[in-house]
């Protein structure tokens, strides 16, 4: 028994030494999880800022990238509308030159009409003037052989008128001589 004094002495030694180390452990663990839990705080502190800060940098490269695309949008639409200005401008010339070549190829046209109206008349007027004078012409010549078959006609009355009163001797030529006999 004499050893186990000695262990008993020293178990009971112990034991409140396992007690202190129990409230130790305790205490440490205890420690450990209030540490883990402001640790735990930390990080949820800084990840809640880490991510409020890339919520806030990401709403403002979205941002930006909505003002590029506005910006872009405004640049395509300017360019859509100075084209289409240009190509209106450009068509409108080109209405205009054609207009312009309508205009003078129609005046060219008028002028060429009037020219072959103007010389046309002037043929006809020509026409008409010489066809005047061929019909003053016939008219004077119907006139003249009028007068000459007149003249004929008395003569041949003259010539047989004195052809019943004269002998019977006489002969054609002289019957027809109207000069002689007057």
């Amino acid at each position: 028994m004499h050893d186990h004094p000695q262990g008993e002495t020293g178990a009971m030694t112990e034991q409140p030494r396992d007690s202190v180390s129990q409230a130790d452990v305790g205490g440490k663990v205890s420690a450990i999880i209030e540490a883990a839990e402001v640790a735990a705080d930390e990080i949820m502190r800084t990840a809640e800022k880490d991510a409020a800060a890339r919520i806030k940098e990401l709403t403002r490269e979205a941002a930006e990238v909505r003002v590029d695309a506005d910006a872009y949008a405004r640049d395509i639409t300017d360019a859509a509308d100075s084209y289409g200005t240009q190509h209106r401008r450009t068509v409108e010339e080109e209405a205009r030159v054609l207009l312009a070549e309508a205009e003078e190829r129609a005046k060219t046209l008028v002028e060429e009409a009037q020219a072959n109206a103007a010389k046309l008349e002037r043929e006809v007027v020509q026409r008409h003037e010489k066809l005047q004078r061929e019909t003053k012409m016939l008219e004077e010549r119907k006139e003249s052989l009028l007068e000459s078959l007149r003249e004929l006609a008395v003569q041949i009355q003259d010539a047989l008128v004195p052809a019943e009163k004269a002998p019977e001797t006489q002969d054609l030529a002289d019957a027809l001589n109207v000069e002689r006999r007057r």
